[in-house]
């Protein structure tokens, strides 16, 4: 679920689907503290209520599960993309129809217990008689699950909506539009008002509604609820919009600040309505108030939280990988646990600022424990996480390994030649078996980073990292392999003696012939080096690169000089590489070489990392598109069209750059009727690379 196409993984998206869940945690832990708060509504009423945590929970509240679905739309489209109807099907039913099944069938009698142990502390050995079960139809407790129940019946609807609107709107018009406009919303912070007012009407309308319980939990009943599934299926589709719609996680990275100011602002009207009002039997008025800044609240928090994800977790961070994965484990079992560590220090004579992070603590170790030992690598991870882990093993190796997944990196490396900045506070990051493209301008700091980590020179401030040492030490750079652009070798040595000199170096290499084969160049085995043609050297270079089976990889321009076969070839060893595990850092001036190979992809310019993500994360940073079609326009008139960028080629087939494809397309129909030969593509990684790069010139 947390997965492009490609493979990489969205880092920020899975990050705030694991705060969604975790908020639910710390949600539940602050319910034995409200003050007021009927005894018996939950395991456990703590004689140290506080006021901040009544606040806190009603904040956390007001948006956690509308950020959920959000979320969970989003990578809902991806997988749905990736796997197809069928395959998606049966990922959800491993996912999410197992867990609610089970975890029921297991959690249902141990919250049952945790529960009759918290009533018997709170009214003292005389608990009141528990309610029966209403008779109406479907009932049943769902407990905390109804979240996934909720998700069943939100992947039918929108697989059955996708399906009538591929029927009805075959030119993919309607779609279109609905695309711009959800990208444009996510520009415009007062959308997030927009998207919530038909809840905010329901809610007023619905008698018996308490404000400050929000949006009516559908936690006791198999038949779905109207306000619940407005809100969230609300939340879902958009989510899966957000997917469809090119540019759409741009606008909710560029904006996260007014997004944010929405939030504060919003809920803090929510907070005054509370506090002015009565509890029950709100007058009209403010109700309405409080309904329109409740939904407020709950879209810009989202979007909020989104955004500053993109803007600042897009990376792979392994403590931050580590905790996604888990948190849908530590969601599922939480409650028991928490809410028998509520009971248990419900009556000790501590303030709730001692017990509240007590209990959140001791939670969350046990649960993360319970992780580690029972979930991670077992069974139950692969139908959780869609695989198992491995459980680390130590083998022995003549390389030191790293430890952790980074294998290389800069951390607040700055590095200046004269009054030169060749580096500035830059922090970059080569995790194990990925390819990192190191895209950047001439003089960007390219060469500069690939010398500290070669350990050719010494940063002037920051830390730099290799193979979990230092990069001076022979012991880590043994680990390497490193193919430079601009290389001397001795030229009246024949390859296989080049070759062969290299891999005495290492401990363990490949034979000679291995590493001829490797490189696809066994028939200039016995040539002399400078004898070879500039391509030839290349192929040799790497050749020289790979013989010690290195852990890590430099290539530097590594294609530069090769004809098209020999850098297919070129490219068909390096993703070999990836998928032994090798971690390769890659710098190229051939952006199509990062778009065909990089996993992920940083930006440099004048010593600063713009920019970092996956190669389609790139991409979505700009909104440019290219069209191709046969037209006897003039191109000096297509260069006058508004929303177009460039336009090149001749009337057989003109290539145009535009940032409002849709207009320009409908433009060229109505203006050629004898076009033909239309082909519109989403802008490549150059065109990113060169807007970023402008932007930070």
């Amino acid at each position: 679920m947390n997965t492009q196409p490609n493979g990489e993984r969205l880092h920020a998206l899975d990050a705030v689907r694991s705060f969604a869940l975790l908020l639910g945690v710390a949600f539940h832990a602050t319910l034995s503290f409200i003050p007021g708060l009927p005894p018996g509504l939950w395991a456990m009423t703590d004689n140290s209520p506080s006021a901040l945590l009544g606040d806190a929970s009603f904040v956390m509240h007001s948006f956690r599960m509308t950020l959920f679905f959000f979320i969970a739309g989003f990578f809902g489209r991806l997988l749905h993309q990736r796997l197809g109807t069928r395959g998606f099907l049966a990922n959800r039913a491993q996912r999410i129809a197992v867990p609610l099944v089970v975890g029921w069938l297991v959690l249902f009698p141990a919250i049952a217990f945790v529960w009759g142990l918290g009533m018997n502390k709170v009214f003292h050995g005389a608990p009141p008689a528990m309610p029966e079960m209403p008779q109406a139809f479907g009932a049943l407790p769902l407990m905390h699950l109804w979240f996934l129940y909720q998700l069943l019946w939100l992947y039918a609807a929108v697989l059955l909506g996708r399906g009538v609107m591929a029927r009805l709107d075959r030119g993919e018009a309607l779609r279109g539009r609905v695309d711009r406009g959800v990208a444009a919303a996510l520009r415009w912070p007062a959308a997030a008002s927009m998207l919530g007012l038909p809840l905010a009407l329901l809610l007023v309308s619905l008698p018996g509604w308490f404000p400050w319980m929000g949006i009516p939990t559908p936690d006791h009943s198999l038949v779905p609820e109207l306000p619940a599934t407005l809100a969230y299926g609300t939340a879902f589709s958009f989510g899966w919009l957000v997917h469809r719609a090119p540019g759409a996680l741009s606008a909710l990275r560029a904006r996260w600040l007014p997004h944010l100011v929405l939030a504060i602002a919003s809920s803090a009207v929510c907070l005054y309505v509370m506090k002015t009002q009565p509890p029950v039997g709100m007058a009209q008025q403010p109700l309405l108030v409080f309904a329109l800044a409740f939904v407020a609240s709950a879209w810009s928090w989202s979007f909020a939280v989104t955004g500053v994800a993109l803007r600042f977790l897009s990376g792979h961070r392994p403590a931050v990988r580590y905790v996604a994965d888990a948190s849908y484990w530590i969601y599922l079992v939480h409650l028991p646990v928490v809410a028998a560590l509520q009971v248990w220090v419900g009556d000790w004579p501590l303030h709730w600022a001692v017990k509240y992070p007590l209990v959140m603590l001791a939670s969350l170790a046990l649960l993360l424990l319970s992780y580690h030992a029972l979930v991670r690598s077992t069974l139950i991870g692969q139908v959780l996480n869609g695989r198992r882990h491995p459980r680390q093993a130590v083998a022995p190796s003549p390389v030191a390994a790293p430890t952790g997944d980074v294998v290389a990196s800069l951390q607040g490396v700055s590095k200046r030649y004269g009054k030169l900045d060749a580096l500035s506070r830059v922090d970059l990051e080569l995790h194990r078996g990925e390819l990192l493209a190191l895209l950047g301008p001439n003089g960007a700091g390219k060469s500069t980073a690939i010398s500290l980590w070669l350990g050719l020179n010494d940063a002037d401030t920051g830390v730099v990292r290799l193979l979990g040492g230092e990069p001076q030490s022979l012991e880590h750079r043994l680990g390497l392999g490193v193919m430079m652009q601009d290389v001397e070798l001795p030229k009246d040595l024949k390859v296989h003696e080049l070759v062969a000199l290299s891999c005495s170096y290492y401990p363990a290499p490949l034979t000679v012939r291995q590493a001829l084969e490797q490189a696809g160049i066994v028939d200039l085995a016995h040539r002399p080096y400078g004898k070879l043609s500039g391509g030839q050297k290349r192929q040799v270079q790497f050749a020289l690169a790979i013989c010690g089976r290195p852990q890590v990889l430099f290539l530097d321009e590594p294609t530069v000089g090769l004809d098209v076969k020999a850098r297919e070839a070129m490219w068909a060893n390096i993703r070999g590489l990836l998928r032994e595990g090798c971690s390769v850092l890659l710098t190229t001036h051939y952006l199509e070489e990062a778009e065909a190979l990089a996993t992920r992809v940083a930006v440099l310019a004048h010593g600063r990392v713009v920019a970092s993500g996956s190669v389609d994360e790139m991409r979505a940073q700009v909104s440019r598109r290219h069209i191709r079609c046969a037209t006897t326009l003039p191109t000096a008139e297509l260069r006058r069209w508004p929303g177009v960028v460039d336009v090149s080629g001749d009337a057989m087939q003109l290539a145009i750059v535009a940032t409002d494809a849709e207009g320009v397309v409908r433009r060229l129909l109505a203006a050629d009727p004898l076009l033909t030969r239309l082909e519109v593509k989403q802008a490549g990684l150059n065109e990113a690379f060169n807007e970023l790069t402008q932007e930070a010139a």
